[in-house]
């Protein structure tokens, strides 16, 4: 039995694991029969479980150590309140499945880094998000041999947090949900209906209006309401995708404010508002608005937004997002600014013949007229320019434009436009205007805020910085033909000019040698600008490249009407002419050619080890012991952790796998033995995640025959790198073969939070050696090997240009002028895909003018 107290730790600690018959544990009102839970420690200890493969208790693993220092100095404002005694409105009743919004205690400064972002799934989500997003773009324009720039300290803390906090928060189903009703209404030639608030279910939209009115699909009223409309995720009536792309978003200014009693998010809507006054404790109100902030310079919702941030308020939130945040100086200013944005807009509401913006967004011939324009002021002074303000934002017809404040002047404005919300501590709940719904206010710590705007200026930074010391670093340790992955016979091309059209070496048994220091990051971030290359100079005879619009029209491409090829499907051809590598004779894992017939897979041999694969879809394979798939993701997730992060006490393994959560030893006992179960042993009897005890330092590892992918990857770019010479271009090889996809594809998003730096590093190390290796084999006219080694890393990083740069040049090399044109296309369509759409890098667009020749033109 789980007790009423433990119920929740319980729901934690199994999200996500695997489900008898598909799927995953999602909702602690489920259970079904024959599922297993990791259950937490009782209030009263008990023995830990000893798993059957062991003859020590588990609790030996955790010898006594000091504690590790806390590194949390900020607050809790990311983390929701506990349950107020307000009544809740009529639907806010609670359901089942419902969630309670965590308590907060005043003892919340001890928490983890990770804890004080529990509950802030939508801002952690949207932070995220962006950060992702931004990441690609960096590595996008990455100069070989360099990395991107990442977080240290406090902010790498608070990163962790945000990736362990971000939660499904049904935005994607809000987002179709209110398209498929704008493309209905505009249909039935009926307006947008007015929103006092939207709250979101795990599976459906709540949407509470102004006023009753009758339903529209994929909408349904509530029982006996008809102020209130609900979207189930199941709703027959929400649009495809492709029909969705006529949609504009019609409530482009929503944002979240906080939660209701059962922990669900709730919505309001900006243009609806027009000014938003935030009162109370001046701290507290200074938190909401900073978590506001944030979350539209990072909303999920699609649509463009213009926020200005007024004199001093919210420091730096421009540099953090300069493409929809300004900085305006004073109030003046802010004015008019906001005067033009509004006549503009009244304008063109007059030119459409709408009455108001509630109609015109369902029109086509204005679609883009509407942008919403948002000040976040901290104060607002009295006089003139503060009453033109709220007479600009009260005005008929209302135009997509609004104020949060925290001012106090507006206190005592008795017009009922303003929406005030008083918030005197963090455990206050306000009732919601209009649709009277109690809300407990988010906010955002001064610290944390602090901690966001330097996360996101530094993924938006230009500049890059040195490779961490292990690219340099010389090993001794020359690997033997069992210790490079490779079979025998394909050892012996390192005595031999390299074969100018070899196939990739075949997959076989990973290297067993001592982890390397992983380096994720220079210690010293020295920044620094990378140097724009001058265009090429091309001869005068030359002819003139054709524009890149002739260069991508599809047209020019495919003559024959074909579909364009899936780029993930490109690989590298084996030459016939080349020598064949035997069969390995150690083969843990193979890759089979896609026409093969499925045969059954071969036993692991026990004497290798097994292999830890982060190089693509995250895997263990060539474990021989017996671990119930259900809990298997948990043991996966360990182990990559030891095998990137060898040497580590029981703290590093309670922050990594259960981030923001108190420590359980029962837990994570159980999971440690579990997998030591599973890992197995060799031969000789030592275990391949050998206890504590018999490490020598009481710290956590794994054995030396278990292996890991970016481990061996690494030695064989080291020595590639090193060697200049043809014998050299063996080990980059022997590298980039094992590369699978992008690495920690596969993961859940609510895990491995602790992996982002060594994901970037990976990324950044495979696309540096898929280049180095390219420019040297298409120097030596080896052009399908150049076309592999690039393919091959942009199985990793499909969005780096300058890989795409070095496929350009091989196929123009080789004389492939159909081919050089298809890859610009693949490059477009990727760019299209890429944060909303971008442009191909200057470099990029400026050497596909020189490569391709000009159209032959006849009259």
């Amino acid at each position: 039995m789980v007790s009423c107290g433990h119920f929740g730790d319980a729901a934690r600690a199994n999200k996500g694991e695997p489900q008898p018959g598909g799927g995953q544990f999602d909702n602690p009102n489920l259970i079904y029969p024959g599922q297993e839970l990791d259950l937490p420690a009782a209030d009263e200890p008990a023995d830990p479980p000893v798993d059957s493969g062991d003859t020590t208790p588990p609790t030996e693993d955790t010898p006594d150590e000091p504690p590790a220092p806390e590194t949390n100095p900020g607050h809790d404002d990311a983390q929701p309140p506990p349950p107020a005694t307000t009544e809740p409105s009529p639907s806010s009743t609670p359901e089942a499945g419902d969630r309670t919004v965590p308590s907060r205690h005043a003892d919340d400064e001890e928490l983890a880094p990770a804890a004080v972002w529990m509950g802030a799934g939508v801002l952690a989500a949207a932070l995220v998000g962006t950060l992702g997003v931004r990441r690609r773009l960096q590595q996008r324009r990455l100069r070989p041999g360099r990395r991107i720039p990442m977080p240290q300290g406090r902010a790498a803390a608070t990163e962790q947090g945000l990736r362990a906090a971000q939660l499904p928060t049904g935005f994607d189903l809000l987002d179709a949900a209110l398209r498929s009703l704008a493309l209905n209404l505009a249909e039935a030639h009926r307006d947008l209906p007015v929103i006092e608030a939207v709250v979101l279910h795990e599976s459906k939209v709540e949407l509470h209006l102004d006023q009753d009115t009758a339903p529209m699909k994929p909408f349904t009223a509530a029982a006996g309401r008809q102020d209130m409309w609900i979207c189930a995720a199941s709703s027959p009536g929400l649009a495809d995708e492709e029909t969705l792309k006529a949609a504009d978003a019609p409530y482009p200014a929503l944002v979240s404010i906080g939660w209701d009693n059962q922990g669900h998010l709730v919505l309001v809507d900006l243009e609806h508002v027009g000014i938003l006054q935030l009162a109370g404790h001046q701290t507290f109100a200074r938190h909401v608005l900073q978590a506001i902030a944030v979350e539209l310079a990072n909303t999920p919702l699609p649509g463009h937004m213009e926020v200005a941030a007024l004199g001093e308020a919210l420091p730096r939130l421009e540099s953090a997002a300069p493409e929809r945040v300004v900085r305006t100086t004073d109030l003046t200013h802010a004015v008019a600014d906001l005067s033009a944005h509004a006549a503009d807009q009244r304008r063109a509401l007059a030119g459409t013949g709408a009455i108001s913006l509630r109609q015109a967004r369902l029109r086509e011939d204005a679609g883009g007229a509407w942008t919403a324009h948002i000040v976040l002021a901290a104060d607002l002074p009295q006089g003139a320019d503060s009453d033109r303000l709220v007479d600009m934002l009260t005005e008929q017809p209302r135009t997509a434009a609004a104020v949060i404040t925290t001012a106090p002047a507006l206190a005592d404005d008795e017009r009922r436009s303003v929406w005030t919300l008083n918030r005197q501590g963090p455990d206050d709940t306000i009732v919601l205007p209009g649709s009277g719904l109690p809300v407990h206010l988010q906010g955002l710590s001064d610290e944390h805020y602090e901690d966001a705007v330097e996360l996101l200026t530094l993924a938006a930074s230009e500049a890059d910085v040195p490779a961490p010391a292990w690219v340099t670093s010389h090993d001794d340790e020359t690997p033997t033909e069992d210790e490079d992955g490779l079979p025998a016979e394909y050892a012996d091309l390192e005595d031999e000019e390299i074969a100018a059209q070899a196939a990739p070496p075949a997959r076989t048994a990973q290297t067993p040698d001592t982890p390397a220091t992983t380096g994720h990051g220079a210690d010293i971030l020295t920044l620094e600008k990378p140097a724009v290359a001058a265009p090429a100079v091309r001869p005068d005879d030359e002819p003139t490249g054709p524009s890149l619009a002739e260069v991508l029209a599809e047209d020019d491409i495919r003559d024959d009407g074909a579909p364009h090829p899936d780029f993930s499907t490109w690989v590298m051809q084996p030459d016939p002419t080349a020598p064949r590598a035997a069969e390995p004779r150690k083969a843990v894992h193979a890759t089979l050619p896609p026409d093969t017939p499925p045969t059954p897979a071969p036993k692991p041999d026990r004497d290798v080890g097994p292999a830890v694969l982060v190089l693509g879809p995250i895997a263990v394979e060539g474990a021989t012991g017996r671990l119930d798939s259900n809990r298997r993701s948990r043991g996966i997730e360990l182990a990559a952790f030891l095998a990137l992060n060898p040497g580590v006490d029981h703290h590093a393994i309670d922050d990594a796998l259960w981030p923001g959560q108190p420590g359980n030893k029962n837990m994570r006992n159980s999971v440690i033995s579990r997998t030591r179960s599973w890992l197995d042993k060799d031969p000789d009897g030592n275990a391949h995640f050998p206890r504590v005890q018999d490490t020598g330092d009481s710290r956590y590892r794994l054995g030396p025959k278990a292996t890991c992918d970016w481990t061996t990857f690494q030695k064989h770019a080291r020595k590639g790198l090193a060697d200049q010479g043809e014998d050299g271009d063996l080990a980059p090889r022997r590298a980039l073969a094992l590369i699978r996809g992008r690495p920690f594809t596969g993961i859940d998003p609510g895990r491995y939070a602790w992996a982002e730096p060594a994901v970037q590093e990976m990324i950044s190390a495979i696309t540096h050696v898929a280049y180095e290796l390219s420019t040297r084999r298409r120097e030596a006219g080896d052009y399908p090997a150049a076309l592999w080694a690039a393919r091959t890393g942009l199985l990793a990083a499909e969005e780096n240009e300058t890989l795409h740069r070095q496929i350009f040049l091989a196929h123009h090399a080789a004389g492939d002028m159909p081919a050089l044109r298809l890859a610009a296309a693949t490059l477009a369509k990727i760019n299209e895909r890429l944060g909303g759409g971008v442009d191909m890098d200057a470099e990029t667009a400026e050497l596909l003018r020189n490569l391709l020749p000009q159209p032959t033109r006849t009259r």
